[in-house]
């Protein structure tokens, strides 16, 4: 199938993902942005073709990734709705990250013969390690769903999955990056009180959260077993894991994730 790879805007995920996609050696990107030099300066980095305008993209491209915010999503639609003919519009597959924003809603303003996918990537494509979730409409044939885990397959993981399940993994997978992070800073502020510099506390920090993401994929492990067989009785460990219960870790983190679903949630409703 050919592969012409379109993306309307090149912030840091669109960027991210196209990036990923440039990779694959028959894929043709072509990336615009309202910042031209911005998009100019990806496609040099990239090697890929910036085009001045959207409609560029549009009559260019098969595969056609909205990266837009969900504030500017609509008026994007409008635009291709108004540069392409139904018949053109109908050959090509539409695939929006916009948080929150249904594919229904999307049908409605291009078509309800239109092949949409939502896709919600996460910061990690950055560095080949993002979770990617996907979710078509019935008019997305299986060979295009295909092709389209193929072009995002260099970022990251893809899983397809139901889009009612979209809200939560933008709470957990994509917001999640997020918390990490943060679990790296307080780690790393620890070992800096020990005594260890802050570029070797952030190394340590780091390099053990993903260690331990590690082994939860490639285990298949229940994280609780994996938990068990690093506290010793008695040890250091277990202290540190009844310290960190004291302070209502997992509370707070599944009440970071609820407060980002139900955002993504409002998102959808606007």
């Amino acid at each position: 199938m050919e592969k012409k790879v379109g993306c309307i805007g090149s912030g840091v995920m669109g960027g991210a993902l196209m990036a990923a996609v440039c990779k694959i050696e028959n894929a043709e990107v072509h990336v615009s942005d309202v910042d031209f030099a911005k998009a100019e300066k990806f496609a040099e980095d990239n090697g890929a073709k910036a085009e001045k305008t959207n409609r560029d993209i549009l009559n260019t491209c098969n595969f056609v990734f909205l990266a837009v915010k969900p504030a500017y999503l609509p008026s994007v639609l409008v635009e291709i709705k108004a540069v392409l003919s139904e018949e053109e519009l109908n050959r090509k597959v539409f695939i929006s990250m916009a948080a929150g924003v249904k594919i229904e809603t999307i049908a409605e303003k291009l078509g309800k013969s239109a092949k949409i996918i939502r896709i919600m990537p996460n910061i990690p494509a950055l560095v080949s390690e993002a979770m990617i979730a996907l979710s078509p409409n019935e008019n997305v044939a299986g060979d295009e769903i295909t092709a389209v885990q193929d072009l995002l397959g260099k970022a990251g993981s893809v899983q397809v999955v139901p889009e009612h399940l979209m809200d939560g993994i933008t709470a957990v997978s994509g917001s999640g990056p997020a918390y990490g992070f943060l679990f790296v800073e307080a780690l790393a502020d620890a070992a800096v009180s020990f005594g260890m510099t802050r570029k070797q506390a952030l190394i340590f920090a780091a390099q053990t959260l993903k260690g331990a993401a590690a082994m939860v994929l490639e285990t298949g492990k229940h994280p609780a077993v994996l938990k068990d067989e690093v506290c010793s009785p008695a040890g250091t460990t277990i202290e540190g894991v009844r310290a960190l219960e004291d302070k209502g870790f997992r509370s707070a983190v599944i009440a970071a994730a609820t407060a980002a679903y139900q955002k993504s949630c409002e998102l959808g409703k606007n």
